[in-house]
């Protein structure tokens, strides 16, 4: 009987501290703004919309594809200044402008005639800047 009484002692102790270690975390989490991801789909939505971004990474990756060198500090410098107002302080804009980066170099991916698709995009006009001389 003793046995018995210890065992269930054991697992109600088990499940009382699994459930308050549940609770505290999910307190600290919340109270630190959560994983830091709230509103991640809607905002990676408004810069997938600007045109200026997407069309910046699709044609630094045709010209990559296209076998030149491209001046990636230029371009993030140019990234990191459109991003700025996406970010939370937790890190938001740059998973963003990983998501981003992921959707357009698999547009410029998906393109058959890059050379053509470089001049079509005006990429030349558009960002000078962009390829290393």
């Amino acid at each position: 009987m003793r046995k018995l009484s210890y065992i269930t002692l054991f697992i109600f102790g088990l499940l009382l501290g699994t459930s308050l270690a549940y609770i505290t975390l999910q307190s600290i989490i919340a109270s630190r703004g959560g994983m830091g991801m709230h509103g991640f789909i809607s905002t990676a939505n408004k810069v997938l919309e600007k045109k200026e971004i997407t069309d910046m990474l699709v044609c630094s990756k045709l010209a990559m594809s296209d076998g030149n060198k491209i001046d990636n500090i230029a371009l993030n410098l140019r990234l990191n200044t459109l991003l700025k107002p996406y970010d939370n302080g937790q890190q938001r804009a740059f998973y963003v402008l990983v998501y981003v980066k992921g959707y357009a170099f698999g547009i410029a991916d998906s393109i058959e005639d890059k050379t053509k698709a470089y001049s079509d995009y005006a990429c030349q006009i558009q960002y000078p800047w962009l390829l290393k001389l």
